[in-house]
């Protein structure tokens, strides 16, 4: 779908080179889609802020499409950036191109080892102009915005600020799947933080199992509760937890 909405899309069906024809067959899965699974079901789209890439669509055209899938009647627009494999490094013989070893890429899933503006929230500013141009159009849509999402402050920062209505968090939900119900309960300091070294994504780029770097080697060999890898060296289930027993029972009560 992506590769529909970009500038680089030169058909000449009547669904390439102008953002009115680019715009066509998203619009129309969409349609099929809320047909297909009848009302009352979320349907959402999550599509690219920025190509990154040269040619590419940039935020002016995410912005017209926000507003376009907004008037369509979309649920929710997720917004993600780069990734893409115009750009992406020769692969080695007998392997796939993988679409996040070019600059796009990197700033879909930008490292610890960055630049000075960093990996976190850094594709914060596109969803927050994708959700002016939809309010613009006299639309509520919810708009997701991700990337480098890793605490509270900084996730209800994003929200106060009204630069997205909601936060979406991969990695660091990799890291501690449990985060979000320790900062619920005021336990924001036991969070297992995501380090943003893409050590899962570099898995990922050699087609193996997806595990963290802050727990995968954390286990005891024979645990029935631990379910490993394929090479038997990596859990796949990160380590459980349970509030300490010193906490406010109401507080845990108050999760439901």
């Amino acid at each position: 779908m992506a590769s529909f909405l970009c500038p680089l899309n030169v058909r000449e069906d009547g669904y390439g080179g102008a953002r009115e024809h680019r715009v066509r067959l998203p619009l129309e899965v969409l349609a099929a889609v809320r047909e297909r699974v009848g009302p009352g079901t979320c349907v959402g789209i999550r599509y690219l802020g920025d190509d990154v890439v040269a040619g590419g669509s940039r935020l002016d055209d995410a912005t017209w499409f926000g507003a376009r899938f907004a008037e369509a009647g979309v649920d929710y627009l997720s917004v993600s950036k780069g990734g893409r494999f115009e750009d992406a490094k020769q692969p080695k013989v007998g392997e796939a191109v993988y679409p996040y070893t070019g600059e796009s890429g990197y700033e879909c899933m930008p490292t610890v080892v960055s630049d000075e503006r960093g990996p976190f929230g850094r594709n914060v500013p596109l969803a927050a102009a994708i959700r002016r141009a939809v309010r613009d159009v006299g639309a509520d849509t919810p708009v997701v915005t991700s990337g480098g999402i890793h605490s509270f402050e900084q996730a209800e920062g994003i929200l106060q600020r009204g630069e997205a209505d909601f936060v979406g968090a991969a990695r660091q939900s990799l890291a501690d799947p449990d985060w979000f119900r320790k900062v619920r309960l005021g336990l924001g300091h036991l969070v297992r933080r995501c380090e943003f070294t893409n050590y899962c994504e570099g898995l990922d780029q050699r087609h193996k199992q997806v595990t963290c770097k802050l727990w995968d080697r954390k286990f005891t060999p024979g645990d029935p509760t631990v379910g490993l890898a394929t090479d038997g060296k990596r859990r796949l289930n990160a380590p459980g937890w349970e509030p300490p027993d010193c906490l406010d029972p109401t507080l845990i009560a108050g999760e439901a």
